[in-house]
């Protein structure tokens, strides 16, 4: 843990805040993201929720899962763990360019 105050205290430009707090929030757009397909929709991420061709019939997708929606929720969670370290290098950012 002193090891990332060390560093967060070491950068002194704003460029040097605001790489990880883009890399931190486009992992929080991308997990909330699919969190919110997941819920949405009630099946897994990668599947589609399409009628597809096999063959010579139809295969209809699979049933929305309770399983699957809880598992949304827990993405969005994930997600939102990733807000916070974006927040705070994006205000540490704005505080080194007005000193």
């Amino acid at each position: 843990m002193s090891y990332v105050v060390v560093t967060l205290a070491g950068a002194e430009t704003p460029g040097e805040h605001l790489q990880p707090a883009v890399f931190t929030a486009a992992a929080a757009v991308l997990f909330i993201g699919l969190g919110w397909r997941q819920l949405r929709t009630g099946r897994h991420a990668l599947a589609h929720g399409e009628t597809m061709r096999a063959v010579d019939r139809l295969v209809s997708p699979s049933a929305p899962s309770r399983m699957h929606r809880t598992t949304g929720y827990v993405w969005i969670g994930f997600g939102c763990l990733f807000l916070l370290p974006a927040l705070f290098n994006l205000v540490v950012a704005i505080r080194e360019l007005t000193r």
